[in-house]
């Protein structure tokens, strides 16, 4: 062969090789980009999409935290550190925004008085009146009481989460209407311990016979709020109990005012250093004016109906024995106009 054809061959190998190695890093780095778009093409784990959903839920201020709990931090340092915990009322997802603004009120109010606060969801499909299937509902009446150890199992992680951030020596509980019920299942069946509980705009979920400790209970009630012969329900059957517990009424109707959280803040402070009935009282007393025309829910006219008597008018912890004690099983035992 002679040199110039050698040279030749050479040259052509040189070119195939240098072809296969192209091939070879083209194939590599496909593989690697597909591995890549795969990744990124993966579904998020089931906790990530529920904690996006949470991060919509949150109101500003409040920080999504693992777990599915919103959080704010005292603002104001308090001995001992407290944390609230706090359930919202029933709502729709049109009424998202009326719930982050009643959250939001919340969190300024507790954190600006030294209280964390951790603010909870309930689940939709959890309001026993099938037409409220798509509303975010608590365990709220003999039916669905059994789903109450679930639903507080389910705030393990997020109640561990603001605890480790807020450090408290004493935790208390916060239910509004629906969630209001709620609270009252948690503090009758102990399902979770809290060193002070306020019950506002809502009733009992019978029976009302505590299982463990009786932690001191604050009653809120309105004057012109349909749910007020629930409120004085709970009130016997408190009493019946013998139960250490509190009832304020201010004017207007269901809704979760300023002077709700701000009387709620109040007896927690008071309670922890204080015996029930306190003196001086609240709030100064007034008689409690429960509407018996609750047309707009019939069950809290049901409830209205089977109250014989109006409860006490002191804002400390007295209640009508006359009162009715057992109160029929309701569906939604809650109006809830402006969840």
């Amino acid at each position: 062969m002679s040199r110039a054809a050698d040279a030749h061959a050479h040259a052509h190998a040189r070119r195939f090789y240098a072809a296969v190695a192209l091939g070879v890093v083209a194939v590599s780095t496909g593989v690697v980009l597909a591995g890549r778009t795969r990744e990124l093409r993966a579904p998020a784990p089931s906790s990530e999409r529920a904690d996006a959903a949470i991060v919509a839920w949150c109101a500003a201020g409040l920080e999504p935290i693992p777990g599915g709990g919103c959080f704010a931090m005292a603002r104001t340092p308090r001995a001992p550190p407290a944390l609230l915990v706090y359930l919202h009322g029933r709502y729709s997802p049109e009424g998202q925004a009326d719930l982050q603004e009643e959250q939001a009120r919340v969190a300024r109010l507790a954190t600006a008085r030294g209280y964390s606060m951790l603010a909870l969801r309930g689940m939709q499909g959890q309001c026993t009146d099938p037409q409220l299937a798509a509303w975010w509902c608590w365990p709220s009446n003999e039916r669905n009481a059994s789903d109450g150890p679930a639903f507080v199992g389910r705030w393990s992680v997020a109640l561990a989460e603001a605890e480790r951030r807020a450090r408290p020596a004493r935790r208390v509980l916060l239910g509004f209407s629906n969630g209001g019920y709620f609270a009252s299942l948690i503090a009758s069946r102990a399902l979770v311990p809290f060193d002070a509980v306020t019950v506002a705009h809502a009733g009992p979920v019978a029976p009302m016979t505590p299982v463990g400790e009786k932690p001191p209970m604050l009653l809120v009630d309105a004057d012109d709020d349909p749910s007020s012969p629930e409120v004085l329900h709970l009130d016997a059957d408190l009493t019946r109990e013998s139960w250490p517990h509190a009832m304020v009424i201010r004017e207007g109707g269901h809704t979760l005012a300023e002077w709700d959280i701000q009387m709620s803040l109040t007896f927690f402070d008071r309670v922890r250093t204080e015996r029930l009935p306190l003196s001086p009282p609240l709030a100064p007393p007034r008689p409690p004016h429960p509407r018996l025309d609750a047309g707009a829910d019939p069950e809290i006219a049901s409830a209205a109906a089977s109250a014989s008597a109006p409860a006490s008018a002191s804002a400390s912890a007295s209640a009508s024995a006359s009162a009715s004690a057992s109160a029929p099983a309701s569906g939604d035992p809650v109006l809830d106009p402006s969840p």
